[in-house]
């Protein structure tokens, strides 16, 4: 009986090299394996440094040559495309060495050829392309504090409030709500925003409303479920959007379910909604633990626990003795916070409860989107019912996770669209606001984070500098603006979607939370760093005129020991951008294909001169953006 012939066992004609290489390939990664809506499939393929060719074999024998998209001091990036019209097939890939010989990579791993069922198989009737809706890739997004953007309604400002503009407190209340973010619609739409992020509006005795008492009500103080109804219209009414933020990890103890518990004990038919460690709800306090040493940091904790926690939320405090913490809850909550207990969304009864919230809000009040706390510490099954629900609600919502780090599991197609990028402000405070990086360093790190996701996940992601859990970007450069504006032109035209914290863009500043909360200038606009804005205004209003920028293929053009240029490319538009965070340059020379160069933002000059973009006159701290 004839042996089938297999034309791909041997790509190159020849068996492989088993020296160990550094390769890296999973099929059930989007980043890796990403299907397209117009049927093609984008694969990529990791390797160490060096390798000559690299190849994507189909089972047929047909060969797809991948290029090097991007190059990191350990790492080469290779991708290639399979064209639409293939529905099912079965692929490996076939590497050379610098000194040419093959090395061909299977399922199994390095091999010396390729056996008859050591490929990878990929049915597309299977995996459906990522639906990341469109609106988000590339969109500028604005993130608002409310209770600390404008006060517009007085009448709505808690007894007690301190004068706007006061020190931030994590308790004091200012007085900002809804109706002073519909006020300023105008300011927000020509700063060229496309989606407003508002932390959370649900009715909560807290500044920052992650201790939601009622999930279905907004928050009197902000106006009440009308005034979202009315923002959600100013918005749309100027082209913008709106996400909501919210924590399904925790609540607070006035929330129906949990007073529940607190009222019934075990016997409450909602005690399986929490961690209740077989007990009674209560808190536990051990005065006698408040050290000298503690009590700089504790003391006052431990007394508002003790004088004021159970007026507050229901919750009895009981004065304990021996060893333990100093404020122990006997039920499971946010970093063992008494005012916040967690939710147990395995529970069939807490899931239903909690998939309707998000549905509610997107089906009753127009909202686009949600941002979602603390996503890694909520059951991880709950998220992909939850897209489901959400997706049901309004089919192109947008779901945007809290993920400190690595979110790859939470991007998948199946649970969220993006991430709070905290790896790009990570990258951007160590190297524009602290100059703890090079700019070798610097590019490592931002081109290893590029591959870490599916394009379009990475065009979707909000790349921030800062936000309400960290110091403002500003405070981190130490008030010198000059390490701010680099940082902005590269957030403001790099792949993603660029997130700016309320009142960055006029120059506030401020330290770790509650410093970083401050009320929005309105009450001294001479304080406005007007610069600042204009910049953020004319890049905000690039990104929109030339969709490279919003959607662009990333490619690092050049690189110097202070300055870097990349371009984003888009069919037959290029931009090329130059960021400078050092001295004054006299001159730059950046490699390009040719066209026509067109000075779009910065000052200096930009001429063509044979195969390179000439940039003259670049200030310092600063950088230029150019069309080709």
């Amino acid at each position: 009986m004839a042996r089938p012939y297999f034309p791909d066992g041997r790509y190159f004609g020849e068996e492989a090299c088993l020296f160990p290489a550094d390769l890296h390939y999973d099929p059930n990664d989007r980043a890796c394996c990403d299907p397209q809506s117009d049927g093609s499939v984008l694969f990529r393929l990791r390797a160490e440094v060096g390798f000559a060719e690299a190849v994507l074999v189909l089972d047929d024998g047909t060969g797809i040559p991948m290029d090097r998209w991007a190059c990191t001091a350990r790492f080469d990036f290779f991708r290639g495309i399979v064209p639409a019209g293939r529905r099912r097939f079965s692929y490996t890939f076939a590497l050379r060495r610098p000194d040419g010989r093959a090395v061909y990579l299977v399922p199994a791993g390095v091999g010396n050829a390729v056996e008859r069922l050591d490929r990878w198989a990929l049915d597309l009737d299977d995996v459906a392309p990522l639906a990341v809706p469109d609106w988000a890739r590339g969109a500028v997004i604005y993130q608002i504090f409310p209770e600390r953007f404008r006060n517009g309604d007085p009448a709505l400002t808690p007894p007690g409030a301190d004068p706007w503009g006061s020190e931030p407190h994590w308790l004091r209340f200012q007085g900002g709500d809804l109706a002073g973010i519909a006020e300023q619609a105008d300011y927000l739409a020509d700063l060229g925003v496309d989606v407003v992020y508002l932390n959370p509006v649900f009715a909560s005795p807290s500044t920052h409303r992650y201790d939601v008492a009622d999930f279905y009500s907004v928050d009197p103080a902000l106006g009440g479920n009308a005034a979202l109804g009315r923002l959600v219209a100013a918005l749309h009414d100027r082209g913008m959007r709106l996400i909501l933020d919210a924590s399904f990890n925790h609540c607070h103890p006035r929330f129906f379910a949990f007073a529940d518990v607190l009222a019934r004990g075990l016997d409450s038919p909602y005690a399986g909604w929490f961690a209740l460690n077989g007990e009674r709800p209560r808190v536990k306090v051990r005065p006698h633990l408040l050290t000298p040493e503690l009590e700089p940091a504790w003391g006052a904790y431990l007394r508002r626990v003790l004088e004021g926690l159970e007026a507050e939320s229901g919750v009895a405090v009981e004065v304990a003795g021996g060893a333990g913490m100093l404020v122990e809850p006997t039920y499971e909550a946010w970093y063992g916070v008494p005012t916040m207990p967690r939710i147990d969304l395995t529970h069939p009864e807490a899931r239903r409860y909690f998939l309707e919230v998000g549905a509610f809000w997107l089906r009753e009040y127009g909202i686009d989107g949600w941002r979602m706390d603390v996503a890694r510490y909520v059951d991880p099954g709950f998220w992909p019912d939850f897209r489901r629900s959400c997706r049901r609600a309004n089919p192109d919502c947008y779901l945007l996770a809290e993920i400190m780090g690595d979110a790859t599991p939470w991007l998948q197609g199946d649970r969220f669209d993006a991430t709070m990028n905290y790896t790009f402000r990570d990258l951007c405070a160590s190297y524009f606001a602290a100059h703890g990086l090079g700019t070798a360093e610097f590019l490592d790190g931002f081109t290893r984070m590029l591959a870490q996701y599916a394009p379009a996940v990475t065009e979707a992601n909000q790349n921030l500098l800062s936000s309400h859990d960290t110091e403002r970007f500003l405070h981190v450069a130490g008030g010198d603006r000059r390490r701010v504006v680099p940082a902005f032109l590269f957030q403001l035209t790099a792949p993603g979607a660029p997130g700016i914290y309320y009142g960055d863009e006029v120059g506030m500043s401020g330290g770790k939370e509650p410093a970083s909360r401050g009320a929005f200038p309105w009450h001294e606009p001479g304080a406005w760093d007007l610069g600042l804005q204009q910049m953020v205004r004319s890049l905000a209003g690039l990104r929109r005129a030339h969709p490279a920028l919003r959607r662009g293929d990333w490619r690092l053009r050049w690189q110097g020991e202070e300055t870097f240029a990349f371009s984003r490319v888009l069919g037959e538009e290029e931009v090329v951008v130059l960021v400078n965070r050092g001295p004054a340059l006299a001159r730059v020379a950046v490699p390009v294909a040719g066209g026509n160069a067109r000075l779009l933002w910065g000052e200096g000059r930009a001429r063509l001169e044979g195969a390179s973009l000439v940039l003259e006159e670049v200030p310092a701290g600063s950088g230029m953006v150019v069309a080709l």
